[in-house]
């Protein structure tokens, strides 16, 4: 990600933090997207995951129950200071929350059993370079599971800062995916986001999740 684009998207989710879960909306959307990971990957006990765009942990923490930890990473300080502040309330001692930015920070390899995402995609300008770089760090037959929306006609964010993608192809993240290195690659539908549209309609946006492992 180029330092332009990273700078906007730390700020965009720096100055949201505070009262990002605040809205109904994202908690029922985290809490769909957990569900829909618990469904297509076979969750242990002893996994150790990647929380790749944690933001405030809420994709996190509802999965925690299902594995042994979570490593939270961001690019935004902001977010993960509110998610410090949930651990540190909720006394929960396995999340730990990583500053990072996936095209500078040195990752660790072969350390985790499943990385995850949720509406993180659509703020990489170049999705295809991060999924090979996040492929190193899973462990042989390691999980990965990416929840963003589908491709939309531009509607769907009412700022576009820090928004390169009005939504993916699933079958596009699927091929990338293939290209960095994993197999089995599958496709389904998460959630659907609705909200008014401005003829006083609604409006639904779907959003998939795209899993697959490492060979």
């Amino acid at each position: 990600m180029s330092d332009n684009a990273t700078e906007q998207n730390r700020v965009r989710f720096d100055r949201a933090a505070a009262k990002w879960e605040a809205n109904p909306g994202r908690v029922m959307l985290a809490r769909a997207v957990a569900g829909a990971i618990r469904t297509a990957v076979p969750l242990r006990p002893d996994m150790c995951a990647m929380d790749f765009g944690a933001g405030t942990g809420l994709v996190s923490l509802a999965l925690l129950s299902d594995l042994a930890s979570v490593t939270a990473m961001d690019t935004s300080g902001e977010m993960l200071r509110v998610l410090d502040e949930k651990l540190k309330v909720q006394r929960i001692g396995n999340v730990h929350t990583l500053l990072c930015e996936i095209g500078k920070t040195a990752l660790p390899v072969a350390e985790f059993d499943l990385i995850l995402s949720s509406m993180v995609l659509h703020h990489i300008p170049d999705v295809p370079q991060t999924l090979r770089r996040l492929r190193p760090c899973l462990r042989p037959g390691g999980w990965i599971a990416l929840a963003d929306l589908d491709s939309e006609d531009g509607t769907f964010h009412s700022d576009s800062t820090g928004v390169f993608h009005h939504g993916l192809d699933r079958d596009d993240v699927c091929w990338w995916l293939q290209e960095a290195g994993f197999m089995g690659t599958t496709a389904r539908e998460a959630h659907r986001i609705v909200r008014p549209s401005a003829d006083g309609e609604t409006r639904q946006y779907p959003v998939f999740l795209v899993t697959g492992r490492a060979g």
